[in-house]
């Protein structure tokens, strides 16, 4: 396949949406991936969570494409995705609720099912303490999904349609020619008519060799976990408002974690220790339980996210240059949000526009425009 229709970079979830829903449209599709196998980066390294709870209608609206397709992949498509429908419990400081309660209205308008829930009440999922809070929201179709098993449910289904791997092959070299795309990958030269650049944290890099500035850098997360707790019940994935500190049930165990998006752009590898002792410092207050709750070392782990600038994606044609579609910079949403976003790039590609989901919020040109921000970013 030295003349394939479209060359993805990136074996991620997003590449590996994106490459299924071309090929289902009848193109002819090469992915390159740096790594040795699919989901290796940025998606295998996530904490795997799905919401609706958006405050921008261009987010609510890939969350209520994508979290369907997740709830059903199973009936659609015969592949398991580990979907579990724990539910995410957002705890509402006084200063956020009135906002708050706006975005929930647009969700609910939108058809998002989301239930304002008293904070006493809310103690049935997880144990919190409820001082300087107005309110809480809970998502039942929120939850989680296995990454790895989405991304090689995808693989899978993309192998079974003509869709071509090539691993361990990180795109080096990117020249315009003609109508398309010269692209050298893993020792070997393609030509394409259109380049997708869905390489996460590693976008702007593969940007960057096609001559093109793309605003999105790598910023590191670090996830915890804990040693086993006593508790039967399954915590949905709980997120303070007021501090940004975040727990769900891993098991018999606690994941949990805070996300520094202060932090400059950066490759910096392995877990921050040192940010431990911050997180939990913040989180005990309001989760006095915490006191008690070891950390299991092995078990905690590192990754990035590619983030823009006002945190949410880029998705479409890249304004300087012909043929380039970038599906990249979703901050830490891209799991939850790429069943629409490879629809959208298979629409573009196919059709010249995306009609099933609106992606026009997504452009590359929005930055220092007066439109929404999504403020609910964790």
């Amino acid at each position: 396949m030295k003349n394939p229709d479209v060359v993805i970079a990136g074996a991620g979830i997003m590449g590996a949406s994106c490459a299924w829903h071309l090929a289902r449209r009848g193109l002819r599709v090469l992915v390159a991936e740096m790594d040795v196998a699919p989901a290796m980066g940025s998606t295998g390294r996530s904490a795997a969570g799905v919401r609706v709870q958006f405050t921008t209608a261009a987010n609510i609206g890939l969350s209520m494409y994508s979290l369907p397709v997740y709830r059903e992949f199973p009936e659609r498509h015969g592949h398991e995705v580990g979907y579990r429908d724990i539910g995410y419990l957002l705890l509402v400081p006084h200063d956020k609720w009135e906002r708050h309660l706006e975005s929930v209205a647009l969700q609910k308008s939108l058809g998002a099912p989301v239930e304002v829930v008293d904070p006493v009440e809310a103690q049935r999922y997880v144990d919190f303490e409820t001082e300087g809070l107005a309110g809480t929201t809970y998502g039942p179709w929120d939850g989680v999904i296995d990454p790895h098993m989405a991304t090689h449910a995808w693989v899978a289904m993309g192998r079974e349609l003509g869709v071509r791997y090539r691993f361990s092959s990180p795109v080096t070299g990117l020249l315009a020619e003609g109508k398309g795309w010269r692209v050298e990958c893993g020792g070997e030269v393609f030509s394409c008519a259109h380049f997708v650049n869905a390489g996460g944290a590693w976008s702007g890099t593969v940007a960057e060799l096609a001559g093109l500035h793309l605003p999105v850098g790598p910023k590191r997360i670090n996830i915890f976990l804990s040693a086993p707790v006593r508790d039967p019940r399954t915590y949905p994935l709980t997120i303070d408002l007021a501090t940004g500190v975040y727990l769900r049930s891993e098991g018999d165990r606690v994941l949990f974690g805070l996300d520094d998006l202060t932090q400059a752009y950066g490759f910096t590898e392995g877990v921050n220790w040192d940010w431990l002792e911050h997180v939990f410092l913040t989180g005990v207050e309001r989760f006095p339980w915490w006191e008690d709750l070891g950390v299991d070392r092995r078990g905690s782990w590192w990754g990035y996210y590619g983030v823009t600038p006002d945190n949410s994606p880029i998705i479409g044609f890249n304004p300087g240059a012909r043929g380039w579609i970038d599906a990249c910079g979703f901050s830490g949403h891209g799991i939850m949000h790429a069943p629409a976003t490879g629809l959208a790039v298979s629409e573009l590609i196919a059709d010249g526009e995306a009609h099933t989901v609106d992606v026009t919020a997504f452009r590359h040109n929005r930055f220092g425009e007066d439109i929404p921000v999504e403020a609910n970013i964790f």
